[in-house]
């Protein structure tokens, strides 16, 4: 690996997440001061163009929409703002400050084909948010979680999503809505005890029923497999466990973008309190 880049001057706290657009040109940044940044590359070289301030404590997650013109944060201060690119997109206006979670909010992910904005919180729910005429209303709470919710990931399609919890749970929800432009989530299935302790992070596979995760008890799981996409899949049928992936919490798990390695695997990235990045290679039995 070789570093191409390094964006700095622009946060004088931690960085706690980034995103990229869905062109690729440009990199938003949030960070525990309270900002969001975005960089745009010109001429081979990345240049901060706007800084987005309004949240009043650390924000958490950062998220582009298909579209790449609207991006979504979240902090702690309980608020998700929803920024919108101008014509030149130099510029970034606050469309929408949605208030409805009644503790830190821990992360922001839009639906893949639709202008839905799903939040999860420390207040043990998600949110489902669309946007209603100029403003964007909560049209759904999904609070079947007991405890914090850390992350959600959808599907390609989006018809279904996942969530995973300080609770110990991976939940898999399907959106029954057939409208374009909103979504309505039913509890699917669940996994109780898919960790033994709490479940920091979840990603569905681009292309494959699969879903990872990953938590505090040092541990990589995929849950899924073939038939997985049968409406009452157990998904705790088929679990591949790496009990010790890292010497520490799994922070965040990430299957490769593009679906599969050179040699036809899934290709997984994980990242610890241990310091590293491990990739992991996973196929089938028989592959």
């Amino acid at each position: 690996w070789q570093c191409t880049a390094i964006l700095e001057d622009a946060h004088d706290r931690t960085i706690r997440a980034l995103a990229w657009s869905p062109g690729e040109d440009r990199i938003a940044t949030a960070s525990f001061d309270g900002t969001c940044v975005v960089w745009m590359r010109r001429e081979g070289e990345y240049e901060q163009v706007a800084t987005l301030q309004g949240h009043e404590n650390e924000v958490k997650s950062v998220a582009f929409d298909p579209s790449g013109k609207l991006l979504a944060t979240c902090s702690r201060d309980k608020s998700v703002w929803v920024w919108e690119a101008m014509q030149d997109e130099d510029d970034y206006e606050c469309v929408g400050v949605l208030h409805g979670h009644s503790q830190d909010v821990k992360m922001v992910a839009w639906h893949p084909t639709k202008e839905v904005l799903v939040s999860a919180s420390y207040d043990d729910t998600l949110r489902v948010w669309v946007a209603d005429e100029d403003d964007w209303e909560s049209v759904q709470t999904l609070d079947t979680h007991s405890s914090t919710v850390w992350a959600l990931s959808f599907d390609a399609s989006g018809d279904r999503m996942c969530s995973v919890s300080d609770d110990l749970s991976l939940r898999v929800w399907r959106d029954t809505s057939t409208s374009a432009v909103a979504a309505s989530y039913v509890e699917e299935a669940v996994v109780r005890d898919c960790h033994t302790r709490p479940v920091y992070s979840c990603h569905w596979h681009p292309a494959l029923p699969l879903i990872a995760t990953g938590g505090g008890d040092d541990a990589l799981r995929v849950f899924g497999g073939a038939a997985a996409s049968a409406v009452e899949k157990n998904w705790a049928e088929g679990v591949v466990v790496a009990e010790h992936a890292h010497r520490g919490d799994v922070n965040c798990v990430r299957w490769q973008p593009t679906g599969q390695g050179a040699d036809g695997s899934a290709v997984l990235a994980t990242a610890g309190d241990d310091g590293l990045v491990r990739l992991w290679s996973f196929a089938a039995v028989g592959q």
